[in-house]
């Protein structure tokens, strides 16, 4: 420490402890200055002259509203000067705190003087608590006072603004209010990634050239924002004579809850004006927070293209109008969208779906055309066109756009297409909803018959109209499950080679429809089977029958009883459906071979190492497995002996006819002899009358399952019956005894 700095450093205590702390952190030093907001030192080595450094601040802008940042200055050859500002949080000059180092002057002044701040960093907290504690308590109660009366302001503005059609217009509708609230010539709104600028005009006369100089000077103040992420004032931009007119700026960023910049609000005004000061700085901070709540909530933050939810609010506007024409709806899906990201990598998938955003713009569309992001690699377009024809033609162009696209190295770049499907949307209530709906299946189409390609919904396509069934079927199956309209019911094998074997039960799934009545959901599980729902269907199954059962574990153990669940081929290759299975088992505590799990014989050749390791996993805990329908497949004796089975169940197609068929009897008799190989039991299903019933006996199959020995009936009055007859079993045992 030199004399000087040493001598200041008595006369103050605290500015000493300043001093010293400095010296730690950075080492020799050869003087120290801090100056308050007014520029005035509050401390000061006697080797340094505060007047002239203060000058040197308020030729840089700091006492005003310019841009502040660590700076520097040589005094002399071999002296360098370092100034950092102190600021409140709305960009309120607090002081400045220089330092003075016995060094030459750094090649990178800027990089030197943010170098030194860092190392700073624990004394400029103590000054910045000692500046801030040192504002009079009467300016602070001007500042709070005026804080409140703006966010009341603010409050009240934006619950007006809530009732408006669509974000967007929320957004341009915040931007006029704040604009005219600050006494602004203009106000901008910029967000690239998101393609909007809005602006607003307040002062006619001033706006060309405020609009020229924002014009200009958009870049730099969007990366300015993006590196530094807090306010920027200008009190006076440009100079008499040069391309960039003189005015004052305003630009505060407009950042998401992460942390990201999305774009800025940017108010400007001729030089004439007023400054801007603290309190602008404040109110635009938080108009700023607010636009970015707004943006989020109805731009989709990869494309910048609307979310579903925003589509849903622009289109709202027109469809409240029952006078309104008809408009089209394109669905747009990127074809092969799983093999780009498994082949080249999710990047290179998210740059293609930038790039597929772009195309959906002027010039390519209209520019009343909305479009929209509505999940992954699907994208939604509503055309003011009410002919679904042209909106055709436009689909079309949007494809030949999109295969024009060029993305991945040049010896193996991706081939890009779009499947497209076009529906009539028709202003009424839910017609976005439907038109959604009718696009979506036509655009599912055009992918099932080979994808780059155009289809129009159409009612008469049967493709279309097994497509659009499916989607209903799996809307009602989806509904009963929510409101608990599945039922549980239990059809009963009965033994055929010794009566006195206790059998067992098949589950099988019912449905109680609107009306109360009670039906087979076979078409519901159809369309569940096309739209990969089934492992959803099984794991609801497989929870309630085993809870239910867990409640008859004594019954079941003292009669033998097995009880059966079919398993689809979509849960044979389903990890949280098998892990559900097992989690279901070992909280049953059933008794072992009490549960067979039936699959089918297509979905164990198709599964064949996924179904072998659901029969280790779940044979462990007890289960026996059955192949059903067994006999339709064709590679089924092939895969048989690779799998570990106790039961086959001959498909009812050789049943049905046993007694006019001598190829069914042929067949029947091969499967039985196969099974007994094997060691494992046969079950004949179909059997309608008591005549089938004595011809498969006579085959060798050992149970039989129709309803020749019994209709399906609630497992909950199954259960009971059976308690309540082994209840009458043990009473007759122990009055016998």
């Amino acid at each position: 420490m030199k004399p000087a700095t040493r001598a200041a450093a008595a006369a103050d205590p605290l500015f000493a402890s300043y001093v010293q702390l400095a010296t730690s952190l950075v080492g020799d030093i050869s003087g120290l200055l801090l100056l308050d907001a007014d520029l005035k030192p509050r401390g000061c080595s006697k080797s340094l002259r505060p007047a002239a450094i203060a000058a040197w601040l308020r030729g840089l802008g700091w006492e005003g509203g310019h841009e502040r940042s660590c700076t520097g200055i040589a005094p002399t050859r071999d002296e360098w000067l370092t100034a950092i500002p102190m600021e409140q949080s709305d960009g309120t000059l607090l002081g400045a705190f220089c330092l003075q180092q016995s060094v030459k002057p750094p090649p990178h002044a800027a990089r030197h003087a943010t170098d030194l701040a860092g190392r700073l960093k624990p004394l400029l907290d103590c000054v910045h608590r000692e500046l801030s504690a040192a504002v009079p308590v009467r300016s602070r109660v001007q500042s709070l006072t005026e804080r409140t009366a703006e966010l009341e302001w603010l409050f009240k503005v934006t619950g007006k603004l809530k009732g408006a059609a669509d974000d967007r217009r929320i957004a341009e509708e915040l931007l006029i209010a704040a604009t005219e609230h600050l006494d602004c010539g203009l106000g901008v709104l910029a967000i690239p990634d998101k393609r909007l600028l809005v602006t607003h005009e307040r002062d006619a006369a001033a706006a060309p050239s405020l609009r020229e100089v924002w014009t200009r000077t958009q870049p730099n103040f969007i990366g300015w924002a993006q590196r530094h992420n807090r306010p920027l004032v200008m009190n006076g931009v440009g100079r008499d004579g040069q391309k960039i007119a003189r005015c004052k700026i305003l630009s505060v960023p407009v950042v998401r809850d992460t942390g990201r910049v999305l774009g800025v609000l940017a108010f400007l005004n001729p030089p004439s004006a007023a400054d801007f000061v603290s309190r602008h700085v404040f109110m635009a901070r938080h108009l700023g927070r607010e636009t970015a709540a707004i943006l989020d909530a109805q731009f989709d933050l990869v494309t910048g293209l609307y979310t579903r939810d925003g589509l849903e609010k622009m289109y709202g506007g027109f469809a409240s109008d029952p006078s309104a024409p008809n408009r089209s709806l394109i669905y747009i899906d990127v074809d092969h969208m799983h093999v780009v990201n498994e082949l080249h990598g999710f990047d290179l998938g998210n740059e293609l779906i930038v790039r597929i955003a772009d195309i959906l713009s002027s010039p390519l569309l209209p520019k009343d055309a909305l479009a929209a992001r509505i999940a992954g690699d699907r994208f939604a377009v509503i055309l003011a066109e009410p002919d679904p024809a042209a909106a055709a033609e436009t689909a079309a162009q949007i494809q030949a756009a999109a295969r024009q696209v060029a993305l991945g190295p040049a010896d193996n770049a991706l081939d890009v297409s779009v499947s497209c499907g076009v529906a009539i949307l028709v202003a009424m209530p839910q017609g976005l909803a439907r038109a959604m709906a009718a696009a979506e299946l036509a655009c599912k189409t055009a992918k099932n018959r080979g994808g780059n390609r155009v289809e129009l919904y159409a009612c008469e396509d049967g493709s279309m109209m097994r497509q659009h069934s499916d989607a209903m079927a799996v809307g009602q199956l989806r509904s009963a499950m929510r409101h608990d309209r599945l039922l549980l019911y239990a059809q009963r094998i009965a033994p055929l080679q010794n009566g006195a074997l206790p059998g067992g039960y098949e589950l099988l799934l019912r449905m109680q429809d609107d009306d109360g009545a009670i039906v087979a959901p076979g078409p519901l599980l159809q369309a569940a089977k096309r739209y990969q729902l089934l492992p959803s269907v099984d794991r609801w199954v497989i929870q309630r029958a085993l809870e239910t059962l867990g409640s008859y574990r004594g019954v079941l153990r003292s009669r033998g009883v097995s009880i059966s669940i079919n398993m689809s081929g979509q849960s044979v290759g389903d990890e949280t459906c098998i892990r559900h299975f097992t989690e279901q088992m070992a909280a049953a505590n059933l008794p072992r071979d009490c549960i067979v799990v039936e699959i089918t014989e297509q979905a164990a050749v198709t599964n064949l190492a996924r179904a072998n390791e659901m029969i280790h996993r779940l044979g462990a805990l007890g289960c026996r497995f059955a192949l059903d329908d067994f006999g339709t497949g064709a590679n089924s004796l092939v895969y048989l002996k690779n799998l570990q089975l106790s039961r086959l169940k001959i498909d009812g197609s050789f049943v049905r006819d046993i007694l006019a068929d001598k190829n069914s009897v042929a067949t029947v008799r091969a499967i039985v002899e196969l099974a007994r190989s094997l060691s494992m039991d046969t079950v004949a299903e179909y059997v309608e009358t008591e005549e089938i019933g004595d011809a498969v006996r006579r085959l060798g199959v050992d149970y039989a399952q129709g309803y020749a020995y019994g209709r399906p009936e609630p497992l909950e009055d199954v259960l009971r019956s059976l308690s309540e007859d082994e209840s009458r079993r043990l009473r007759r045992l122990f009055l016998e005894s």
